[in-house]
């Protein structure tokens, strides 16, 4: 039996007052809280005879969403705390998950085996194959006792990795509180949430619900407006989403009782928030939710009737309103910083990584990321504002401004329709007078659709590259019909040159500083033209090193990790690639007994070699560095 402050005596509530109320719906299996209760029981049992600690880390791998949830209340009343990971994914980023969670044992289904399965000693139990042997552990609740964390969510991972972030039931049961004061949760709603499963959004989203005694609906694909007519989808009273899928969701027909909708993860525009609240239901709520997964996404929260007036140019606008009930949100040097409930008041708050401003009426305002600020030509750029802007041109549905190379700034859009996209002099004519004219964009590219991780949030990684740039709309703002080459360009002719002359001169040179290195006179075939095949490698390695010394970086630059890290592989590979001539030429002509000789090549070239191998290594597996928040 749940304790008083543990996440699950919320929901093990429910189970024993409304056993037969549909807890969770999905378009292929319906569980009733008893259910629901009864499998969360035996897979308790089932985990606590395979050993398992108060407090220890179980990872949910799976995508068949009515066993997530026994697996995860299965892991509550077990007395331990879950993290979901999503099994689509390739198995080295799953197991790299899987050593950040400091899971030891893995909730999966075979089919997934081979995906957790990786050598490194962790328990794995299979829902299904396993599903006889966790059908004989007693169906009564476990008195187990739980460790302070309940879940570890995973932050979303637009500009890095994705970091664990330890939750606890204290925590958990406080932002509840919170949830179901500003939300009005009833017993009676019916939660449609469309955050997958491995997810933060997924958690917030599930407790809203079954610890409210809701019902959770979850679409398991599909969540386009014809969702509405699905008979699991019927008497949806809540909408728990993002910005994107709101629009998708609400530009249909919609149920007449949904009552409120909750929107969050990504900017929100207030004209596009009182749009969308006009699509809704008469009489329904739309909140703009916001709050990072360190403060377990309970921050603040904003709807229309808080405001006191008009606001000016409202598409500019997005604004995040007031703390939800316990927490606290303030602007530090314009960073915002929020305490989540149950926090002390002095040494809880945390820096989110977005930037803000408090406005007069006492509104929090949304005013970019600080992760997403670029620099261009050694200026900083942060293109939260011409973003804002061009949002609001009736040509683009949605943008994202960000640098190429440092020296250009590119806008990535997507059309309102095919072939509508705007080109670089009308953004520029839109934006001008708006923002200085160093952060209107110099390129445009047109997409059918920005990259989304998991999360629904734009990976900013994943954007193309620009074939070229084009002299029209560029920062001069002149037409014209030729391409400038800017100094990316620049310095790929450079390369080229590089190329075609350092292989000639290279030859040349060979017998110059190494008379007699590369003789082969008396050398049979066909071991000769082995020795020929190998010298001409080497020689176009050198050529190939020069021309990615001089062309290489900007290529690297794009990759978006560090500057020293890139710094360090783009020498490391040069060195990596030019060594092999002056090395083996050097080698041939120093005695097998010639030490003084053999031990100055070993440590001018070999050990170097080595490092560079490891500098390499390092950068192929880096990845971009994180901000503060995700």
């Amino acid at each position: 039996m749940a304790g008083a402050n543990e996440l699950h005596g919320l929901f093990e509530a429910w189970v024993r007052e409304t056993p037969d109320r549909p807890a969770v719906i999905t378009e292929r299996a319906r569980l009733t809280y008893g259910e629901l209760g009864v499998g969360a029981d035996r897979l308790a049992c089932h985990l606590l005879q395979r050993g398992l600690g108060p407090g220890e880390t179980v990872v949910v791998c799976t995508d068949q969403v009515p066993d997530l949830l026994v697996a995860l209340m299965g892991v509550l009343k077990a007395g331990g705390a879950y993290a979901v990971v999503g099994p689509h994914q390739p198995a080295g980023h799953i197991g790299q998950l899987l050593a950040e969670a400091g899971a030891n044992t893995v909730l999966t289904h075979e089919r997934f085996r081979p995906s957790v399965d990786d050598g490194a000693g962790r328990i794995v139990v299979c829902l299904d194959t396993d599903a006889d042997v966790i059908d004989a552990c007693s169906p009564e609740p476990p008195a187990a006792p739980c460790g302070a964390t309940a879940a570890v969510l995973f932050s979303a991972g637009t500009t890095g990795r994705h970091r664990p972030v330890p939750a606890g039931h204290a925590r958990l049961r406080a932002v509840f509180g919170s949830w179901a004061e500003v939300f009005g949760l009833r017993p009676s709603d019916v939660h449609l949430v469309t955050a997958p499963a491995d997810t933060a959004a997924f958690t917030y989203g599930w407790i809203r619900a079954l610890c409210s005694g809701g019902t959770l609906v979850l679409p398991e694909g599909e969540t386009g407006p014809a969702l509405w007519g699905r008979p699991f989808s019927e008497g949806v009273t809540v909408l728990d989403t993002d910005p994107v899928t709101a629009r998708s969701l609400l530009d249909g027909s919609v149920p007449v009782g949904l009552r409120l909708v909750a929107v969050g993860g990504e900017r929100l525009a207030l004209d596009e928030q009182v749009r969308l609240q006009g699509r809704a239901a008469p009489g329904a709520r739309l909140l703009n939710v916001y709050g990072p997964v360190e403060v377990t996404g309970c921050g603040t929260w904003f709807e229309t009737d808080q405001l006191s007036g008009p606001v000016a140019e409202p598409g500019l606008v997005s604004l995040l309103g007031r703390p939800f009930p316990g927490c606290r949100a303030e602007v530090r040097k314009g960073e915002i910083w929020l305490t989540p409930p149950g926090d002390p008041e002095d040494d809880g708050a945390f820096p989110t990584g977005d930037a803000g401003m408090l406005r007069d009426d006492g509104l929090l305002e949304f005013a970019g990321r600080l992760a997403h600020r670029v620099r261009v030509r050694g200026r900083t750029v942060d293109p939260h504002r011409a973003e804002a802007a061009l949002a609001t041109h009736p040509r683009i549905r949605e943008s994202v401004i960000t640098a190429v190379d440092e020296d250009r700034l590119v806008a990535y859009v997507v059309p309102t329709a095919p072939r509508a996209s705007p080109d670089a002099d009308a953004i520029r004519m839109h934006l001008t007078g708006v923002v200085p004219d160093q952060e209107i964009p110099a390129q445009v590219v047109t997409l059918g659709a920005l990259p989304r991780n998991r999360a629904g949030k734009v990976d900013r990684r994943l954007l193309p590259l620009p074939a070229q740039r084009a002299a029209s709309g560029g920062v001069n703002g002149k037409a014209g019909g030729a391409t400038a080459p800017g100094p990316e360009g620049f310095l790929y002719g450079m390369g080229c040159v590089m190329l075609v002359v350092a292989l000639p001169l290279a030859v040349f040179l060979t017998d110059v500083f190494w008379p007699g290195s590369t003789d082969l006179t008396y050398v049979p075939t066909p071991w000769s033209w082995l020795f020929r095949g190998l010298y001409a490698a080497e020689l176009l390695a050198f050529s190939l090193g020069l021309a990615f010394l001089v062309a290489g970086r900007p290529l690297m630059r794009r990759q978006g990790r560090s500057r020293g890290l890139t710094t360090a592989a783009h020498l490391a590979i040069v060195w990596l690639l030019v060594s092999w001539w002056p090395q083996d030429n050097f080698y041939r002509l120093a005695a097998k007994t010639d030490w003084e000789r053999q031990a100055a090549l070993v440590y001018v070239f070999n050990v170097p070699l080595m490092i560079a191998a490891v500098v390499v290594a390092v950068y192929v597996t880096r990845r971009p560095g994180t901000a503060a928040t995700e």
